[in-house]
């Protein structure tokens, strides 16, 4: 089967590029580290300078009274409230520039290796590749983050139609309506579900059109749109990668539980499991889409190959011609 021929090829890159794995778990571990000393610390600190009370809010009975408690804290610990959005501003910042970086210097380390440019991981590449494609999918990221937005507002639009018609249909028959409420749930799971793997599959194959191509956003995006059209395979594909993680990820997980049962020795194992499987977890992605690079840089190849053998048979008929 040529999927898993692809999937080993992936398996095989990333094997030689092992470093990328580390530098994915490090950029998780920063992350983390990041969250208590930008967010954590600087509002304790706000907790003890203006001793924030709480107790208001936790004897709240309903939604509103919690709404106006929250409301009238804000008033008084104006201060405070800065601080926590700007810290929380900061550590996203810090995040999405420090994710950006990994990822455009992972799938640029991946091109050239898929290339032949590079035959294993470097991190010198790596240092360039992230600088020099960061705003590229830094851009393109943005547009399929608005584009995910504008396709789940419009589910949303079609899910409020459709209560609308289910509650029309309770007023005059209770089975038609429960009926209608089950077909139409199972018709916005799936939708939805069919739209996260579309949206998905557009990211991925979008950054490997960013790290082959060279493009920019909006015309990676517009290309990317129509390659998915003309190769709907390709989403077919991904699909199964995305199935194949999904049920490795879910084993190395199960395979963790009976360790926390073991008597003296669980609570010392599990924190080693946890880790390894952060590491699992960090390689299986990074096969996903080296597998998924591959299959696209194939399409790219035999297209190009097709329009080379397309225009040296026009140049043969025009020479025949004259």
């Amino acid at each position: 089967m040529r999927y898993l021929s692809i999937v080993r090829e992936g398996i095989s890159i990333i094997n030689n590029s092992w470093q990328l794995v580390f530098l994915h778990v490090i950029s998780a571990f920063i992350s983390f580290v990041c969250f208590f000393l930008i967010v954590g610390i600087p509002i304790s600190i706000a907790f003890v300078i203006f001793g924030l009370d709480l107790t208001e809010i936790l004897r709240s009975k309903d939604v509103i009274e919690v709404v106006r408690h929250s409301l009238n804290l804000l008033k008084k610990y104006f201060a405070m409230g800065l601080v926590v959005i700007l810290s929380i501003l900061i550590y996203f910042t810090v995040v999405v520039v420090l994710w950006l970086f990994t990822i455009s210097g992972t799938v640029g380390t991946i091109a050239k290796i898929i290339r032949g440019e590079l035959s294993k991981y470097a991190f010198k590449f790596f240092l360039s590749e992230g600088k020099r494609l960061f705003f590229p999918i830094f851009g393109y990221s943005a547009i399929i983050g608005i584009f995910f937005l504008f396709l789940a507002f419009l589910l949303g639009l079609l899910g409020g139609s459709i209560s609308s018609i289910i509650e029309i249909a309770k007023s005059r028959e209770a089975v038609l309506a429960l009926f209608l409420g089950i077909f139409f749930s199972a018709i916005i799971f799936i939708t939805g579900l069919l739209l996260i793997v579309f949206v998905l599959s557009l990211t991925v194959y979008g950054i490997a059109h960013v790290a082959f191509e060279k493009k920019g956003p909006i015309k990676t995006f517009k290309q990317t749109i129509k390659y998915i059209y003309v190769q709907p395979a390709s989403v077919i594909f991904y699909s199964f990668l995305l199935v194949c993680s999904l049920i490795a990820i879910f084993i190395i997980i199960l395979f963790g539980t009976p360790i926390v049962l073991i008597p003296i020795l669980g609570p010392i194992l599990s924190p080693l499991y946890q880790i390894m499987t952060v590491f699992l977890q960090a390689y299986i992605n990074l096969v996903v889409f080296a597998s998924a690079f591959l299959y696209f840089y194939e399409y790219i190849t035999q297209q190009k190959e097709n329009n080379k053998l397309r225009l040296e048979g026009e140049h043969a008929l025009d020479v025949s011609q004259n």
